[in-house]
């Protein structure tokens, strides 16, 4: 994929008639785009400066936008969202897992041609994890209304089946390429106890000077096994009245990786980062 972020004067623009022209006009037109044919069926395209490709929402339509430096590309700014459940969250998650090394915004435009027909989509995120691989991502909360026979209506778990539809296209075309797409559920990532465990972690990371001597002994510590919070944090004891927020920094940078299936507390398991959620290794 190294290739998709950096040759920039291999690939001519070749965008097909069923991509919005007014968002490529707005993007800067044609001569600000190339294409990165992956296969006979997909392809992607990019801004030459590998910027957004579509503009952000900037409260029209009832839609609040909200955008942050990353920490980990802080050239480049993060816009989402933040009328839709869990884009917020997903993207703070990203910014805590210390498997992604960077994450992207609406870098790409997918443009699908298959024995279906024509689809497109501006996918949420561009990943990079530490093993090396990258995923193309799109971010859903995996929720539907559901009607029901008094006319009521409730919340369920699943997609329209024209969503799932083309996000299956996508992902196969894209597969069939070599390329990951992943679909993450947002609802995961905005549920109360990963909010709380999120807060914390991007907390201490802001507040604390997490250097190389912390790093030192955390991955000292981890070299011994699995261990909990609480142990972790005895290497911290006087610092500051909470020690365990230097374990929250050390999963804030990258060190290590703290259960968040749980709210987190000195009995919380950490270990070592695992491979990126989409990596097969």
């Amino acid at each position: 994929m190294y290739h998709v972020i950096d040759s920039s004067d291999r690939f001519p623009p070749d965008i097909g008639r069923i991509v919005p022209r007014a968002m490529i006009d707005a993007a800067g037109g044609m001569k600000n785009f190339l294409t990165i044919p992956l296969s006979s069926e997909v392809k992607l395209h990019r801004r030459r400066d590998f910027e957004r490709v579509r503009k952000p929402v900037d409260g029209k339509r009832g839609h609040k936008t909200g955008k942050f430096h990353t920490r980990k590309d802080p050239a480049r700014r993060v816009i989402m969202n933040e009328s839709f459940v869990g884009e917020r969250w997903r993207n703070a998650w990203f910014e805590v897992d210390p498997s992604i090394r960077r994450h992207l915004d609406q870098r790409f435009i997918v443009e699908v041609n298959d024995a279906e027909g024509g689809c497109w989509a501006v996918p949420d995120s561009f990943l990079e994890g530490i093993d090396g691989t990258f995923a193309i991502c799109e971010g859903k909360t995996a929720l539907v209304w559901e009607h029901l026979p008094n006319g009521t209506k409730r919340l369920k778990r699943g997609l329209p089946d024209k969503t799932q539809n083309a996000l299956i296209r996508i992902q196969d075309a894209l597969g069939r390429a070599g390329v990951v797409y992943e679909v993450f559920d947002q609802a995961w990532s905005a549920h109360p106890i990963h909010v709380a465990n999120i807060r914390a972690v991007l907390s201490a990371t802001k507040k604390l000077p997490f250097g190389s001597s912390e790093r030192l002994a955390m991955e000292r510590l981890l070299a011994c096994g699995d261990l909990t919070v609480g142990e972790c944090a005895r290497e911290f004891a006087g610092r500051s009245d909470c020690p365990e927020e230097w374990v929250c920094a050390a999963m804030g940078n990258g060190v290590l990786e703290i259960d968040f299936e749980r709210p987190i507390d000195r009995d919380s398991r950490v270990s070592p980062p695992k491979p990126p959620f989409w990596s097969k290794g």
